[in-house]
């Protein structure tokens, strides 16, 4: 597809800049990388712009875009009171992980097979159904229908914590009570039919256990921020045509 052209005032990125840009921004379209790498490159020359006009000089570029950013990207940095309001506010991200006892029937299906794993959920959805009838039958109907190695131990993938299994698996499991799950679990493997044995929950974390990592992350939210501010009002002064920038903390990129 065509670049754009683009211009931070007056001055228009070459056309083999931008193409050779989009390379370092992965995304779900073509449309999308060219505005994630023209972004780039405008932010990019606003801030060599600046350099020139006020006449900032380093042993090299970068660490002259650094020096201008620290001087205009002002922030402050957080209080003691600023990281207790925000442990009081989050203290559900401040807990140890919980660990838990899990079997599991595994009916696999390619992840590219649509119709099979259809298919593999109305069966999951069914042998459900008779389990929450009689639970006992869940040994039986792993030796008849599970497909993984878990098979040979009543389906027991033994004692599990954060990070020990697939991360689509593990978004779903560890919220779920004890007992049998009524609604199969799908990952990249195919669908699974739960039962939690054991759910041993996570401690609550004291605020001194976590207050630097609390810190670390307001002052680096501060100086996204603040950086982005500081972008914004370089937009604002600025006459750019042939796109329209999209910043905010997420998508700042400095090239």
């Amino acid at each position: 597809m065509p670049l754009p052209v683009i211009s931070v005032n007056g001055r228009v990125i070459d056309e083999k800049e931008l193409s050779d840009e989009i390379q370092y921004h992965p995304a779900p379209s073509a449309e999308a990388a060219i505005q994630k790498a023209g972004q780039a490159l405008v932010i990019r020359q606003l801030l060599k712009q600046q350099l020139e006009e006020k006449a900032i000089a380093e042993v090299t570029e970068e660490q002259a875009i650094e020096s201008l950013i620290d001087k205009n990207a002002k922030y402050q940095t957080p209080s003691e009171d600023d990281c207790v309001r925000y442990f009081e506010q989050n203290k559900d991200k401040f807990v140890t992980a919980p660990i838990m006892e899990v079997s599991h029937i595994l009916l696999a299906v390619a992840r590219d097979d649509i119709e099979g794993r259809i298919k593999k959920k109305q069966q999951a959805e069914k042998l459900i159904d008779s389990l929450l009838q009689d639970q006992d039958l869940f040994t039986k109907f792993v030796v008849d229908y599970s497909d993984c190695p878990s098979s040979k131990t009543q389906g027991s993938l033994g004692q599990l914590s954060k990070g020990q299994t697939v991360p689509e698996f593990e978004r779903q499991v560890f919220p779920l009570d004890e007992g049998l799950h009524n609604k199969p679990l799908e990952s990249r493997y195919g669908y699974h039919i739960v039962f939690i044995n054991k759910k041993i929950e996570g401690n609550q974390l004291e605020y001194e256990m976590v207050k630097e990592k609390i810190k670390d992350y307001l002052n680096h939210r501060r100086y996204r921020q603040s950086v982005s501010d500081y972008l914004y009002r370089l937009v604002e002064e600025s006459e750019i045509e042939g796109i329209e920038l999209q910043l905010d903390q997420e998508n700042i990129f400095i090239g």
